[in-house]
């Protein structure tokens, strides 16, 4: 069993070194730009250089996220910060954008690179696709079961990193453009304004309505399931947390380093503590395994509460009293509903105590604010806190060297030790004869196993040779500090700066094709069969369960009719997991019959970049030139991002080496989901219970605090899709776009009717949008940040 990665998010100097305190193999960290955390606290470049100096010294990796989509206007800048970086000996990149990817391979070709779980690897053909173009590690999306992961890691081989612990995206990370289209700030840009955690209204026409945080899901904890996880080949356990406190990381980081240890080495681990102190760090209504064991619905979302909800403290009874469900003591932070206070008496028995435990009947004062019926929530352990404070002490932890002293009277001191493989000499002042009293071994081996603001100290020391000689005390303190600043040079050693010349793209091919529907519902192809000028359709039939949705037969159907004047395509999910081999099958079925496929999943392009005309879709999230060239090796028109605006639109068109696509018409994806709101809520759907299709008995939308409609679908997977609550309507602006090279456009039908699909393209032959409609131009205008 090879020795597994415990990965510590870093947010600041103080929890990059509570991280190493408490047993960290690697620390992951962003600079001040392009990092998924905008909003951390994160490293300038001088304390970048500490940070990777610090970790190094003490054997610790340092992972750089630079996971950020990239406008074209910031790829060199990107790119001279990775040179920054290389050159101070960063361990690895955690990557997002695949221009930047594509760059670094040309002129960085040694640094190590992992596809973040932005880039949304979630199936074995994915992972290969992307350890095909470079990439060492990937960082896996959050829904793979266990079974996926041990599939992903042993089977296929493949070097890969999870989440154990932290918050949990609702949506499949790097495909939510939810906080992007409605407020602007891009979660694929580390801006999220998580609208996942705000209050939502779940309507359905006829069977009514539930408010709730509905797309707020609960942190995972796999605390319980180390060895399991151990023992599906993955190779990093990533905790995630880089916006969170020092003694959180601390915490969490110490309880995994035992768990870890526990199957490791076999040393003992009380879990019960362990994940008693988890929860009171930080936690939603519990913790959740959420799809490790493909536990899908209800049980893993805090639908109450989307915040901290701390450890439930007891119920206030009569006389403001409160019998204790866990322990308490003074300086413990108390909340009841959206208040608190910081406990300051105990009265137990009618006495006064500094502490209670659980079972016992208290007063906890101050009492102003709460009463009887309310339920109390201990939000912080003081006692907790000062024990974790103390791992944030830099040079707290100390590594163990052994040493050997050759103390002879008339020659130096010398002091020789071993660290990693590589011996280390120094020679002092002269040892001389002893006039008065000599040094015993105790003082100077007690003179050298002092250790200071260094990560060293000698744990064992052996005399090769010593005499009844005399050295001053401050001497054998500079020789043993000077010996450690050696051995401490020698961890933080630059790296040598390596440079290759780009490499030219090889680009599949250079089609236009003007137009592109798709739809969702035979209503709307009927639409489109009888417009003549409709020249290109795609077919989605993945969400066939649902009433007058289109399904394989109609496909075959229109295939079989042959009619010449139409292109058929069909439109592939882009999130495909349990289903890859049926699709397929499906796929494979029609293929001498279709004109090619639409899809944004990386094992689908891979399995069919040589074998049928491939158009992306734009949650390839395709920001800049190179990205556009990355992709164009193997699909035949890449769709830019919905998050570019015009003049980033035209940036990325100039000296472009391949024909792109963009969508001009359509209801935005905002999230696609593992997790369905609709059984969940409605169909009490929970862990334990299967769907009961509810999601087809109803057309059902999400309603925000601004009364914004959203509308749910559920594909036949039982995924859940969430629509933006208008069209995104560019038909104007197709001739400026054409005119910035542009030449394919995207019209994609969801939930539009026959008569809806009818005035869109009567705006298209026009040129005009329809004065009565509301639309919305996304980020045409106003971009992201």
């Amino acid at each position: 069993m090879n020795k597994i990665e415990l990965l510590a998010p870093a947010g600041s100097m103080e929890s990059l070194i509570a991280a190493i305190n408490n047993g960290a193999n690697a620390v992951y960290l962003g600079g001040s730009k392009f990092s998924a955390r905008a909003y951390a606290s994160n490293f300038d470049n001088e304390t970048m250089i500490k940070a990777v100096d610090y970790a190094h010294s003490y054997g610790v990796k340092v992972h750089i996220t630079v996971n950020t989509l990239l406008k074209q206007s910031e790829l060199q800048e990107a790119l001279k910060y990775v040179g920054y970086l290389y050159e101070i000996g960063v361990d690895a990149l955690i990557i997002q954008d695949t221009g930047l990817i594509s760059l670094i391979k040309s002129v960085y070709p040694e640094f190590e690179l992992h596809a973040s779980t932005q880039i949304t690897v979630h199936n074995g053909e994915g992972a290969l696709y992307f350890r095909e173009k470079g990439l060492h590690r990937i960082v896996l999306s959050r829904e793979l079961s266990l079974d996926e992961i041990k599939y992903i890691s042993k089977d296929l081989g493949i070097e890969t990193e999870m989440f154990v612990h932290g918050a949990l995206c609702v949506c499949y990370s790097g495909q939510c453009l939810m906080s992007s289209m409605i407020g602007g700030r891009s979660g694929n840009r580390g801006r999220c304004a998580q609208p996942c955690r705000m209050q939502y209204n779940l309507k359905g026409e006829t069977l009514g309505e539930r408010k709730a945080y509905l797309l707020s899901p609960k942190d995972t904890s796999f605390i319980e399931d180390i060895e399991d996880i151990i023992k599906s080949g993955t190779s990093s356990l990533k905790v995630e947390g880089r916006m969170k406190k020092p003694e959180y990381v601390a915490g969490v980081i110490r309880n995994y380093r035992k768990a870890i240890d526990k199957v490791e080495k076999h040393k003992k681990f009380d879990l019960n503590k362990g994940k008693n102190e988890l929860a009171q760090l930080f936690n939603r209504e519990g913790f959740a395994k959420a799809y490790l064991y493909k536990n899908v619905g209800k049980d893993m979302m805090s639908y109450n509460y989307p915040k901290n909800t701390g450890v439930y403290l007891g119920k206030v009874t009569d006389n403001n009293e409160v019998v204790l469900e866990t322990n308490v003591g003074l300086g413990d932070g108390i909340r009841f509903n959206d208040d608190g206070f910081t406990l300051s008496k105990i009265i137990c028995n009618g006495k006064e105590v500094n502490q209670a435990s659980k079972g016992d009947k208290v007063k906890l004062f101050p009492i102003g604010g709460y009463k009887k019926g309310y339920r109390l929530f201990k939000m912080s352990d003081k006692r907790l806190y000062d024990d974790l404070k103390e791992c944030v002490k830099p040079y707290k932890r100390k590594i163990s060297i052994e040493g050997e002293v050759e103390f002879k009277v008339n020659s130096p001191l010398i002091i020789t030790a071993k660290f990693n493989n590589k011996q280390y000499k120094v020679y002092g002042e002269m040892v001389e004869e002893a006039t008065n009293k000599p040094l015993t071994k105790e003082r100077v081996e007690e003179a050298l196993k002092k250790s200071g603001e260094i990560p060293y100290k000698f744990d064992k020391i052996e005399f090769t040779y010593f005499d009844d000689g005399f050295i001053r005390i401050a001497s054998i303190n500079n020789l043993r500090r000077e010996l450690f600043e050696k051995i401490l040079k020698d961890t933080s050693i630059r790296r040598k700066r390596v440079q290759e010349s780009i490499k030219p793209k090889s680009i599949k091919s250079n089609e236009s094709l003007g137009l592109i529907y798709s739809c969702i519902t035979k209503e709307q192809l009927s639409a489109l069969m009888e417009n003549n000028n409709v020249k290109n359709i795609a077919l989605d039939i993945f969400f066939s369960r649902h009433k007058n949705a289109l399904n394989k037969n109609d496909l075959k159907e229109l295939l079989e009719q042959g009619k010449e004047e139409k292109n058929i395509y069909l439109r592939v999910p882009n999130i495909i997991k349990q289903e890859f081999t049926e699709i397929l099958k499906v796929i494979n079925e029609v293929s001498s019959y279709i004109t090619g496929i639409i899809t944004s999943n990386a094992g689908i392009i891979k399995i069919y970049r040589d074998k049928l005309f491939i158009i992306s879709d734009y949650k390839l999230n395709i920001f800049n030139r190179e990205s556009a060239e990355f992709y164009a090796e193997d699909v035949d028109i890449p769709c830019l991002s919905l998050e570019l605006n015009r003049k980033e639109i035209k940036e990325v068109m100039k000296n472009m080496n391949c024909s792109v696509g963009i969508n001009v018409y359509g209801k935005t994806e905002l999230m696609v989901s593992e997790y369905c709101p609709i059984g969940s809520a409605f169909g009490n759907k929970s862990a334990k219970k299967d769907c009961n299709g509810e999601c087809m008995k109803d057309k059902f939308v999400l309603v925000d605090r601004m009364n914004e409609s959203f509308r749910v679908l559920t594909d036949n997977n039982c995924r859940s899709h969430i629509l933006n609550s208008l069209p995104i309507n560019l038909i104007e602006e197709i001739d400026e776009l054409k005119s910035f090279n542009v030449n394919n456009f995207r019209i994609d039908f969801t939930d539009e009717s026959y008569e809806e699909v009818k005035d869109v393209l009567n705006q298209i032959n026009t040129g005009r949008k329809a004065e009565n409609k509301v639309y919305t131009k996304g980020h045409y205008k106003r971009g992201v940040e």
